[in-house]
């Protein structure tokens, strides 16, 4: 139970801070609508559980192996960020001008939105940086745990933790366009594009 604590708490703290696929979750919930931002969301914490079980299994393996890739990963997410922000101005303008229909809630709207999200996630260097620092403390915790039920216990612990904060996302995205108007969602929309812009600028900086 200990080890499905700390993970609950490493997932908490991996999503709570307010990264650019949280702002595309948002931005895309308050375009799309909650059915379609709850893929986004689930999407996420799976990328996050997913992560937490190689880190937990494989321990300081996944040190060596995403440490000789820390550069190229930062240019790569940086890139993707960039088209990220792009592709959310020029959805908001676009919209702005004419008003586009909404995602439907079919199966197929849902699994494509999941895998966008998903990812998407996989290819943000901040999601691989945060294990990468953790990954020290998750060995040592594996090494005095019981191998195959640590790795379920830590990977559900991340996904729970992580899941809650992307739901709890989506619902205030969700409040956010049913109590304001079109104007205010693009701009909402915008601020969004500027600062996935920003982040990305940032992480080639560091």
């Amino acid at each position: 139970m200990d080890v499905f604590i700390t993970g609950l708490v490493a997932g908490i703290a991996l999503a709570i801070p307010l990264g650019p696929m949280a702002i595309l979750l948002i931005s895309t919930t308050i375009k799309h609508g909650r059915g379609i931002g709850v893929f986004g969301a689930l999407a996420m914490a799976s990328v996050d559980f997913s992560y937490a079980a190689l880190v937990f299994a494989f321990g300081n393996v996944v040190i060596g192996a995403l440490s000789d890739w820390v550069l190229p990963m930062r240019i790569a997410g940086s890139a993707i960020l960039v088209f990220v922000a792009s592709r959310i101005f020029i959805e908001a303008r676009r919209s702005a001008k004419l008003e586009s229909p909404e995602l439907g809630n079919s199966p197929t709207c849902k699994l494509k939105t999941y895998a966008k999200f998903f990812g998407l996630t996989v290819l943000n260097p901040a999601t691989a940086f945060y294990f990468v620092g953790i990954t020290p403390s998750v060995a040592a915790m594996a090494n005095a745990n019981a191998q195959s039920l640590g790795v379920i216990e830590f990977a559900l612990g991340v996904f729970a933790g992580s899941v809650v904060w992307q739901m709890s996302l989506v619902f205030a995205a969700h409040l956010t366009a049913k109590f304001t108007d079109v104007k205010v969602q693009h701009r909402i929309q915008y601020a969004g594009a500027i600062l996935i812009l920003a982040l990305a600028v940032g992480l080639l900086l560091k």
